[in-house]
């Protein structure tokens, strides 16, 4: 087991030959809202080859909380049943084990953990078989940086839809429940679309969210027109206050506290 740990030196995520190298400092800076809810989290990781895992554990312990490291399936599935594990990231090959073996297994009690897969070499068969799993990500070795990122996008993203959010003057915001609670116990609720845009907004705490932005994640690319967009961001300042949006000229919008 590894406690997430802050470090600044430099790793390979290759298990052999080719390797990416990068100075960790410098990317965890550009982590985006949406990872940093990984901080507080407990991650299963499964791989068998010891010099990979050490590098694939140094970068990955600078995004979440506790790191479980199992070799095998039989720990992996003690492990599972007996830590809180909120994400799994296991190798497909595993000295004579399948890894989607246990993955299976683990489907059939949590339908919505996320998972990721590593993988040496691309294999039909385990497209086929990985289909009904409902995999977050696939990572192909030797895996970059980017990727390997990208990877934690989207657990995140499956994270933040089940999260409630609590913003920095208190309030909080559950994208589930479509609700935003007031710190002073006053609770909101929102429409699909609101709930979108805050979504949006929160996403995107640290950039201003553009018009074109605003139309794919709120109006999924449907025709709306300039003076529909004014109105729908005017009822909803009404509604939850004119501080949670802050309008940049001639740009888009950003979240105002």
């Amino acid at each position: 087991m590894i406690k997430r740990r802050q470090s600044s030196s430099s790793f390979s995520l290759a298990s052999s030959g080719s390797y990416y190298q990068c100075n960790a400092i410098i990317h965890v800076k550009k982590r985006t809202k949406r990872v940093e809810l990984l901080k507080t989290k407990n991650v299963l990781f499964v791989e068998d080859n010891d010099d990979f895992a050490q590098n694939f554990m140094t970068l990955l312990a600078l995004f979440v909380q506790t790191i479980y490291h199992c070799k095998d399936l039989q720990s992996a599935r003690e492990t599972f049943a007996s830590q809180r594990v909120d994400l799994i990231i296991c190798d497909i090959k595993l000295n004579n084990e399948n890894g989607l073996n246990f993955i299976e297994e683990v489907r059939k009690i949590e339908t919505t953990i996320p998972i990721i897969v590593l993988s040496g070499n691309k294999n039909e068969e385990f497209l086929f078989r990985a289909i009904p799993l409902n995999l977050t990500a696939y990572l192909l070795k030797p895996i970059t940086y980017k990727d390997f990122v990208a990877s934690l996008e989207k657990c995140a993203g499956a994270f933040f839809k089940n999260e409630t959010i609590v913003l920095k003057n208190g309030d909080v915001f559950d994208r589930q429940n479509q609700t935003l609670q007031l710190k002073s116990g006053e609770r909101i609720e929102l429409s699909k679309k609101e709930t979108l845009f805050l979504s949006l907004l929160i996403e995107n705490a640290h950039q201003i969210v553009t018009k074109d932005m605003l139309l794919a994640s709120v109006w999924d690319y449907e025709e709306v027109s300039e003076g529909a967009i004014a109105n729908f961001i005017m009822r909803l300042r009404k509604k939850i206050g004119k501080q949670f949006i802050h309008t940049v000229a001639e740009s888009g919008y950003r979240l105002g506290i």
